[in-house]
């Protein structure tokens, strides 16, 4: 007769429930964590002009340079007045300035120069017929001026100027001798950037005058 023990073993083997391991999830390390999202970038209000600040940096260097280039190398100023007739139109020409001679640097017997008028707020546009140490005529041949008839040398850091329409002429011959301090520039070229070919009007404004021996001045 068998034993009742293998017997019995196998009926509690039977009836014993069987465990199922628990869910255990997987245990994730520090590193395996995503990243959190970026915040959220704040775009300029029109993305196509770009970084605000970098623009207005962009133009106040835009806005220096111009200052330079306009205060010291190159300037621009209409003509206006029958002063300087034949050499400018009364009206429509603009007047290309050189701001490398200014105070009179440079500025030669001849030369037609951009200065400030002495006797009020404006800009005029002469020749100079007289440097320091010249002598000039105070007035025109047939008179009319200011000062009389007669010679005068022109004082030291002084310049005498006139314009080529001498009845139509306010100059030298009525507020006297123009301090080189005043001189704003040498005007160098006119042309007319507000016609439809601006610069089909464009000339080169050149120093013709000649010494009494045949050579150029300056």
């Amino acid at each position: 007769m068998p034993s009742p023990t293998p017997i019995l073993r196998t009926l509690l083997r039977a009836t014993r429930p069987k465990l199922k391991p628990p869910n255990l999830k997987p245990h994730h390390s520090a590193s395996s964590i995503p990243p959190p999202p970026p915040p959220p970038s704040q775009s300029s209000p029109l993305p196509w002009l770009g970084d605000p600040q970098r623009i207005l940096v962009t133009t106040l260097k835009y806005v220096a340079f111009a200052h330079l280039v306009w205060e010291y190398l190159i300037s621009m100023a209409p003509a206006s007045g029958p002063s300087m007739l034949p050499t400018f139109e009364v009206l429509g020409e603009w007047l290309v300035v050189s701001r490398l001679h200014r105070f009179g640097a440079g500025v030669a017997v001849g030369d037609v120069v951009a200065y400030s008028i002495p006797i009020n707020d404006e800009v005029g546009v002469k020749r100079v017929i007289g440097l320091e140490g010249d002598y000039v005529l105070m007035d025109t041949p047939e008179g009319g001026g200011g000062w009389g008839g007669g010679m005068i040398q022109v004082p030291k850091g002084h310049c005498w100027i006139v314009g080529d329409n001498l009845v139509a002429s306010r100059d030298s011959r009525y507020f006297g001798p123009v301090p080189l301090a005043l001189i704003r520039g040498r005007v160098i070229a006119t042309m007319r950037p507000f016609s439809p070919w601006p610069f089909s009007g464009f000339k080169w404004i050149t120093n013709s005058l000649e010494r009494a021996d045949g050579s150029p001045e300056g």
